[in-house]
């Protein structure tokens, strides 16, 4: 009975023959990430697992892995396709993966988080990225459905201020096509001269009805736009991938509409305290005036002597009278000139001029500065990709690719050079550009140099 006890290989090849079969050579399976890790190689390695606990070990060689569009995180359930294959010097199986497909409602959620963590690291809701918006546009560039309830309330709160202007350019902001629609009114928007802002907008919905402010084409068309732009996306509970690129975030169609108007009605509240300020000022002058003073004394005393001088100064009194009443008509005529004069400079039209003069000096200071980081930054990518194929040129490594192995000790960590590294009996680590085998050496033979 003893002599016909298996040995584990023996056992092992068994167990084999039986699981390597067409009927386990392309499966699918379903299950939870863990465990998961990589190697330099590029390969992948996790365990499957599912409600019961049960744990399935899988490779995902790096020739299949790069096919991968989306990272896989653990805790993520997935369906994994590929062959049953067995480990011998283990005893163990495994699921050889050939393709990986995210499962079930957690896909889109899953692409999202993706979506917005690689714009994030991209620098794309970076605030030193962000574009001034100027706070009383001559025109606003308006993005919206010309139906829906967020035009209406927009331009609601923008008719309580008259002095601003909106241009529209009617988009779908729901389902097929909805980001590409977006995405052409931002470049027609973005071309026109009188355009000084962009607001795109529209009211609340579902997550589905939303999902077009996520797209990624979208999101890289606001932050390369020049023009500023205002997200104002009515939707609470997430925040769409929009609203962090845009210039300015705000959460409905009536708060980008209050935005303006506010600052419209703030600019007319402060030039009529102004013009009262200064009427004020005119009237306290006026009434200190040596002029008008003298006036009044002598009135007082022409009233007294009126009855006894009047036949014999009546005409002096009357050319002196005229005289004091012309030079206050003309002092008063003098300072109602400087009064319009301060006006007319203070009026919106011309503070704007001047502030678009600011803006030009500040943009030309700007431009200078991009285009100084921009060629720093290009030399020194230019030094990186360089220095990059010097070192691949050096790695020995790179003679896998072209069908060559390399041999090393055991264990990994020796290079062999030459035969007197070895001796029969020894296990060598062989590499090939996908893997590794151990070898056992047989026999050795040095050949002598010539």
């Amino acid at each position: 009975m003893l002599n016909d006890a298996y040995t584990v290989t023996e056992i092992t090849r068994i167990i084999k023959a039986q699981l390597e079969v067409p009927a386990l050579s392309r499966i699918w399976v379903v299950g939870e990430i863990s465990s998961l890790s990589s190697s330099q190689a590029g390969h992948i390695y996790f365990s499957l697992k599912d409600e019961n606990g049960t744990v399935l070990p899988c490779t995902f060689f790096a020739n299949f892995a790069r096919s991968l569009d989306f990272q896989l995180e653990n805790g993520s359930k997935i369906y994994a396709f590929g062959m049953i294959t067995v480990y011998d010097k283990r005893g163990s199986y495994q699921l050889n993966v050939m393709k990986v497909v995210p499962s079930g409602e957690g896909e889109l959620a899953l692409k999202l988080k993706q979506l917005k963590e690689k714009l994030q690291k991209e620098g794309l809701f970076d605030e030193n990225h962000k574009k001034p918006v100027p706070a009383i546009p001559d025109k606003i560039g308006l993005i919206t459905s010309p139906k829906g309830a967020a035009i209406r309330d927009f331009m609601r709160m923008i008719q309580t201020a008259p002095m601003l202007s909106v241009m529209l350019f009617p988009a779908s902001v729901q389902g097929a096509g909805a980001a590409a629609s977006i995405i052409r009114g931002i470049e027609i928007l973005d071309k026109s001269p009188d355009v000084d802002v962009i607001v795109i907008t529209r009211g609340g919905g579902s997550e589905e009805d939303l999902f077009c402010f996520n797209d990624e084409l979208l999101a890289r068309t606001i932050f390369d736009c020049e023009t500023p732009i205002v997200s104002a996306i009515g939707h609470e509970k997430d925040t769409p991938i929009s609203d962090l690129v845009a210039d300015l975030r705000l959460p409905t169609p009536t708060a980008a509409g209050r935005h303006f108007a506010e600052n419209v009605q703030g600019l007319m509240f402060q030039l009529q305290k102004l013009r009262d300020s200064l009427a004020t000022a005119m009237l306290r002058q006026r009434d200190r005036n040596p002029d008008f003073t003298r006036f009044s004394m002598l009135t007082d005393r022409l009233q007294d002597q009126l009855l006894r001088f009047l036949p014999e100064r009546e005409q002096q009194l009357d050319t002196l009278a005229n005289s004091l009443i012309t030079g206050i008509n003309r002092n008063l005529e003098a300072r109602e000139t400087r009064f319009q004069n301060l006006e007319k400079r203070l009026h919106p039209a011309h503070m704007r001029e001047r502030v678009a003069v600011f803006e030009k000096q500040l943009q030309g200071i700007s431009g200078q500065l991009t285009a100084a980081i921009a060629g720093k930054t290009e030399r020194l990518e230019q030094r990186l990709h360089a220095l990059t194929r010097t070192l691949n040129a050096v790695n020995p490594l790179n003679v896998l690719d072209r069908g060559f192995t390399a041999s090393f000790s055991k264990d990994g960590k020796k290079l062999l050079r030459s035969v007197t590294d070895i001796r029969p009996g020894d296990t060598v680590n062989t590499r090939f550009v996908d893997g590794f085998a151990l070898c056992h050496v047989l026999y050795t033979e040095r050949k002598e140099p010539e």
